[in-house]
């Protein structure tokens, strides 16, 4: 099965073709491929494959093996792993994932895509859509204890469940204890991504990470678009801004006109090979 490994700002990911990997259990193989150890090494395994609905699909798995409905780290590597292979001629593009169709704007030289931008969509706060089991019609700056610690969270979805977290400083939160402890906390049924976020401005966010089912990781498109959202409704930034996560930098942008929120930032192929 020839496969590719791309990334973005670190988030990286084991990228095959639909027709490559027909009759395999995808959600095994993602456990298996994902292993820094005994596999290539990566958060997870996304499928490219053809779509009746739009351009092209994508499915992806945690490293963990279960399914995620939507990567904004992933969806830009989609883009150019299907550009860069002929799956599709455009540079404007429609992808069908697990939440949704999502716009995207590839970029680069012609041959080469080395960014991209994607219509990431609206930011659901309603508890039952996330999930999160509290009531109430929405759960921003709310004080919850988890455990025995209390936190004021913000939780929304981006197509997955996130829980937003803002913090003096990044560098003080152990995200890899404390991340693994919300994500399983009994008010998520679908478990959460976990996002620990420092205001820098208001147009500038630091961000540590805790995703659900692949662990600490260096970057989180979507999980960038939901500290910018939390930030903006809770009145700490602006509509726009630059967020900063261990691997690299993305900007995203909440549209006060549309209510969706764009995400930019790069696409990198790192290596090809054949797993045998």
């Amino acid at each position: 099965m020839q496969f590719a490994k791309l990334h973005g700002c670190g988030n990286d990911y084991i990228f095959v073709k639909k027709e490559d990997i027909k009759g395999t259990d995808a959600a095994c193989a993602a456990i298996k491929l994902s292993s820094r150890k005994t596999g290539i090494g990566a958060d997870g395994l996304i499928i490219a494959g053809p779509s009746e609905v739009a351009d092209i699909k994508m499915e992806m798995y945690n490293a963990d093996g279960s399914r995620g409905k939507m990567c904004g780290n992933g969806i830009r590597c989609l883009g150019k792993y299907a550009f860069e292979r002929k799956m599709t001629i455009k540079t404007a593009l429609r992808v069908e994932t697990d939440s949704g169709i999502k716009k995207m704007w590839l970029y680069g030289d012609g041959k080469y895509i080395s960014s991209a931008k994607v219509d990431m969509g609206k930011p659901i706060f309603t508890p039952s859509f996330i999930p999160v089991n509290v009531k109430g019609e929405s759960v921003i700056d709310r004080e919850i204890y988890i455990g025995k610690t209390k936190y004021k969270i913000t939780c929304l979805s981006m197509g997955n469940p996130h829980t937003v977290i803002f913090v003096r400083d990044t560098d003080s939160i152990d995200t890899e204890k404390e991340g693994s402890i919300i994500e399983h906390a009994d008010i998520f049924p679908d478990r959460t991504n976990v996002m620990f976020v420092q205001v820098i401005s208001e147009n500038k966010l630091k961000m540590d990470i805790w995703e659900r089912g692949s662990g600490k990781t260096l970057a989180c498109g979507t999980g960038a678009c939901a500290a910018l959202a939390a930030g903006y409704v809770t009145g700490r930034c602006k509509n726009e801004a630059d967020v900063i996560m261990p691997g690299g930098t993305v900007k995203v942008t909440y549209d006060t006109d549309d209510k969706n929120i764009y995400l930019f930032g790069d696409a990198n192929e790192v290596f090809t090979g054949e797993v045998v």
